[in-house]
């Protein structure tokens, strides 16, 4: 991915602010202890599909009407081109769905990122958590490769500041 790409999901995860979650990042989030945290961060949308897979509704995210019936993850990319917000989740087939509707959609790798571009976690975090997400996640080196090259981005413009 070329540097001018990066510095475009750079500047778009500075100014993430809400999203509709699929269960998958949830449950990633709250495995990392980062689920109250994004939900004081981002506006958290979650379908009522999403909640009963969960099994809860998690303090500060905002239950939202499903657009209409049908598998959990056409409504809920559905949900998301009704209110104009990314999706985010962890499923291929999600991301696939998002992509064809041209919504912008990031995983949990790129939330984390996100919480230290915005000040919500330090940038030096980052490489923790990204080592909590490989003992779990089910990501590509790609998806790795990609995180770390947004990292090294993040940490070149703080030094730059300086």
């Amino acid at each position: 991915m070329e540097g001018s790409k990066l510095a475009t999901i750079l500047l778009d995860l500075r100014s993430l602010d809400c999203g509709v979650i699929d269960t998958s990042t949830l449950i990633y989030l709250d495995r990392l202890g980062l689920l109250p945290l994004a939900a004081r961060t981002f506006s958290l949308h979650l379908i009522p599909q999403v909640a009963a897979e969960y099994g809860a509704m998690p303090e500060e995210t905002v239950l939202i009407p499903a657009p209409g019936p049908g598998a959990t993850d056409e409504v809920l990319c559905q949900a998301a081109h009704r209110l104009r917000q990314p999706v985010l989740s962890e499923d291929r087939r999600v991301l696939r769905l998002a992509h064809a509707l041209h919504l912008p959609f990031y995983n949990t790798l790129m939330i984390v990122l996100a919480l230290c571009v915005q000040g919500g976690l330090p940038a030096t975090a980052f490489p923790i958590y990204r080592q909590r997400l490989r003992s779990f996640a089910r990501y590509g080196p790609h998806i790795f490769a990609t995180g770390d090259r947004l990292f090294d981005l993040l940490i070149g413009q703080k030094y730059a500041e300086r």
